[in-house]
């Protein structure tokens, strides 16, 4: 009773909290509003029905503010399209638009079925409002936008158009390849039903039933070449990203130095191997079989690291012998430990270096953009290497590969850190606003990973591209107080994984092919442009390359690659400030379904 006492006597003496007072100030405010119409589909007692949704967007200056007010209440990922929306929007004018709020208010006559069809539709109003165009009153356009600004697949096409056309709409714009959509039809023969799926041309159905012209579109300049007869123009590079000759003085005598070190490395595994009692066990667990595997992983990396110097291909060069090393050294530590060595004798050589290698890649000053890519890759690498440093595996051999791992790892620091010593420092940065650019990225990683996780629920697709995103997220988090340099490379990659796992909902075939082609054009673009204003993106140029060497056998690795390079060089290129991009001059043409064309 007398603990009761005292603590209600405490809590008494607790001051009370208190609400914060009101504020009032004023300011002047800028407004430009817009009213475009979004197809969507509805849940009708027969089935899906098409309906037209009216999208209201305000924008006023502001601090970068994305807010949404739909009627009837709609799912969830109609806030993720919105805050897509005007960072693509952002991204296709060159506008800073964390200068602005943007509202954006969604009616409907029914509650629509979730998706993120209408992404396209708001991003059109963002771009028309930021660049102060005037849209055409009687096109319409369903798909999902997608980060790097092309149009994603969506479903219910047939549906929406006929609801555009009942609407009054002429022109009617879908995503590139979904002209012909699916219907499911019934057959009975007896007494039984089948069911099975026939093609339907949407583009001819809606034409002559409705006289609707549809037409597919591939990307949101595209859609704005039709909304408004203008469009930016396209942006390609004609330069060489991976041959020029101070790129390939520098990082040819490093590629041959390491590769040198992994045929040293190898030579020494393959004696140890040799002279080495390891037991074969079972077949379900054969230690020798498994270090003679890694011995010949080994060869063949070492095998790759030599082509790919020997054609230019410096960085994937380093990384393949990077690889070699690991399977080497593992083998070395392999057999040291059958020979008698404990594993924590191992573990503490490993750990000394794990340290070394931390310490140096924290302490390393960054005093301009050339030295924020290599002390924040070193700093990535470090914690890499700690991480497998101090992993848990019970099976003697992974903890010994995980060693291994962890010290041919904290090795790549130090290239990484005498990188920066060989090209021009470019623009003054300081720890603030390597901190500040850490913070921003990082709130926007959040954002866009999130939203990537619900399309990806809804959709069953990139799954994969969604982990490797948190992955990425939760490493920023955990280094943003005390390594912002790498904070800032994990959120870059954690934002480019989330884009993949978006930009992947629906694609196969020729689409990964188109998808692969686009991001090599955007990223060897922006490397460009950082160069044109003098910033190195060694980086970027490094992903680029790595990429490029998996083009004829892995379309995924590629395109992770290149979106990792394209957000590095697109980050180096904006800290320097946002540059407005010009409108040009258009005419659209859309051809209608008897082959009829009209320019407009």
């Amino acid at each position: 009773m007398k603990k009761i006492a005292l603590l209600i006597l405490a809590i008494a003496m607790l001051p009370l909290a208190s609400a914060s007072p009101i504020h009032e100030w004023e300011r002047n405010v800028t407004y430009r509003n817009i009213t475009l119409h979004a197809p969507a589909v509805a849940e009708g007692s027969n089935g899906y029905v098409g309906v037209v949704m009216d999208i209201n967007v305000t924008m006023m200056n502001g601090s970068g503010n994305v807010f949404v007010v739909t009627s009837p209440l709609t799912q969830l990922d109609m806030q993720g399209s919105a805050r897509l929306a005007v960072d693509v929007a952002g991204m296709v004018t060159g506008r800073d638009v964390g200068e602005y709020d943007f509202l954006f208010q969604v009616e409907s006559d029914a509650p629509v079925v979730g998706g993120p069809s209408a992404g396209g539709i708001m991003t059109m109003g963002a771009i028309c409002l930021l660049m102060n165009l005037e849209p055409r009153d009687d096109m319409i356009m369903t798909g999902m936008i997608n980060p790097d600004g092309s149009i994603g697949p969506v479903g219910g096409i047939l549906p929406k158009g006929e609801a555009a056309a009942e609407a009054g709409m002429h022109y009617f714009l879908i995503p590139k390849g979904q002209s012909i959509e699916y219907q499911t039809v019934a057959e009975r023969s007896g007494p039984f039903v089948f069911y099975h799926k026939v093609p339907v041309n949407v583009t001819q159905e809606l034409y002559d039933n409705y006289g609707l012209i549809v037409k597919e579109v591939e990307d949101i300049n595209e859609a704005l070449a039709y909304f408004t007869n203008y469009s930016f123009k396209e942006e390609t590079s004609t330069m060489p990203v991976i041959t020029a000759d101070y790129y390939q003085d520098i990082m040819k005598p490093l590629a041959e130095h390491v590769v040198q070190e992994a045929n040293e490395s190898y030579e020494r595994a393959h004696f140890s191997f040799e002279r080495t009692y390891i037991p074969t066990g079972y077949p379900w667990n054969n230690p020798r079989g498994r270090v003679s595997n890694s011995l010949s992983t080994a060869k063949d990396a070492l095998d790759d690291a030599e082509l790919a110097l020997d054609n230019a291909f410096y960085y994937y060069s380093i990384s393949k012998a990077f690889q070699s090393k690991i399977n080497s050294l593992f083998v070395i530590h392999a057999c040291q430990y059958y020979n008698g060595t404990d594993i924590e004798t191992i573990y503490h050589n490993v750990s000394a270096a794990v340290s070394d290698a931390m310490q140096a890649a924290a302490e390393t000053p960054i005093n301009g953009l050339v030295s924020l890519q290599c002390v924040g890759a070193a700093q990535q690498r470090a914690c890499d290497a700690e991480r497998h440093l101090n992993t848990s595996a019970r099976d003697p051999l992974d903890r010994l590969y995980d060693l291994s791992y962890a010290m041919e790892r904290s090795g790549t620091v130090y290239w990484w850190l005498n990188l920066s010593t060989h090209f021009n420092e470019s623009y003054e940065i300081n720890e603030t606003g390597i901190s500040g650019l850490a913070e921003k990225y990082y709130d926007y990683a959040q954002s866009i990973v999130s939203y990537a996780d619900i399309l990806s629920e809804e959709t069953g697709y990139s799954r994969q591209f969604v982990t490797n995103a948190y992955e990425s997220l939760n490493d920023a988090q955990s280094n943003k107080e005390t390594l912002s340099a790498a904070s800032l490379f994990d959120s870059l990659e954690a934002i480019a994984n989330a884009n993949l796992a978006i930009e992947m909902i629906g694609a196969s075939g020729d689409m990964l092919q188109d998808k692969m082609n686009r991001s090599d054009q955007m990223a060897s673009y922006a490397i460009q442009r950082a160069r044109n204003t003098s910033i190195e993106p060694i980086l970027a140029v490094s992903y680029y390359e790595f990429g490029k060497s998996f083009e004829l056998q892995d379309v995924v690795s590629t395109l992770t690659y290149y979106k990792y390079a394209y957000m590095i060089a697109n980050m180096l290129y904006l800290s320097r400030g946002y540059q407005p991009k010009e409108l040009q001059k258009t005419e659209a043409v859309l051809s209608e379904g008897d082959g009829n064309a009209h320019t407009f």
